[in-house]
Parts: structure tokens; sequence; C-alpha cells
């Protein structure tokens, strides 16, 4: 899904939550705009580039199936295990749990799976 969607949406819903987490929302906004940051490095250890707008077109055109770290269940996992002890996470846990239902949602309307949602998965797959 692209930036400005997420932007907007987690704008949206971060306005709604605010009257019950007040400023905490911020850590959810940006948690759910910034979790893309793992196509980049993918991107950055695939093709040992740092160019931005490749790596984006890499992304929208790439009709194979990849790994994303911080898209995966393990990843939810170990933030739910985590935000249980620390509030800070449980913030970044909800941010990460928007991105992600808008990553499905786009995914499911356009009937297209790109990632996989688990390293586990992934790894059996590999083999």
């Amino acid at each position: 899904m692209l930036l400005l969607y997420h932007f907007f949406m987690g704008l949206i819903v971060s306005s709604a939550l605010y009257p019950i987490y007040g400023i905490n929302v911020l850590i959810i906004f940006f948690t759910n705009i910034l979790l893309d940051v793992d196509h980049y490095i993918l991107y950055i250890f695939k093709f040992k580039s740092f160019d931005i707008v490749k790596a984006h077109n890499y992304f929208f055109n790439e009709e194979k199936s990849f790994l994303l770290f911080f898209h995966t269940v393990e990843f939810l996992l170990v933030l739910l295990i985590l935000s249980l002890s620390f509030k800070l996470v449980f913030f970044v846990l909800i941010g990460v749990v928007i991105h992600l239902l808008l990553d499905i949602y786009e995914e499911t309307r356009k009937k297209y799976i790109g990632r996989f949602p688990s390293i586990v998965w992934w790894y059996l797959r590999k083999r």
C-alpha cells in the first residue's frame, strides 16, 4: 500500500484514539507509517544500493514473494509479549496492526500476496 494511504488512515485512526490514549497516538501514527522501512532494508541488502526510488519501483513491480521481517506474525508475537511489560510497545503494536490490516486489505483487493506472512513459512518454502 502506498505510504500516503498509511499516512491518512493512520491520521484518522490516531485522531479517533486520541481521547483514549492522548499523546501516545503519535507512536501509533509514526509506527504505522515507518513500518515499511523493512522494504528499503531488504532492497539495500539484496542490491547493495541505497537508491530509494529504485527500491520503491522494485517493490511495486516485483512479482516474486519476499520476506519482510516487520510484516510477519513472529514480529507481531514479539511485540505482543513485550507489550505486556512495556506500555510504549503496546502503542507500537497498535500501529503495526493498523499497518498490516491496511496491507491485507490492499492485497486482498488486488488479489496479490507479495510477501510471506511468517518467517517459519518462508523458511519451510525455501527448503
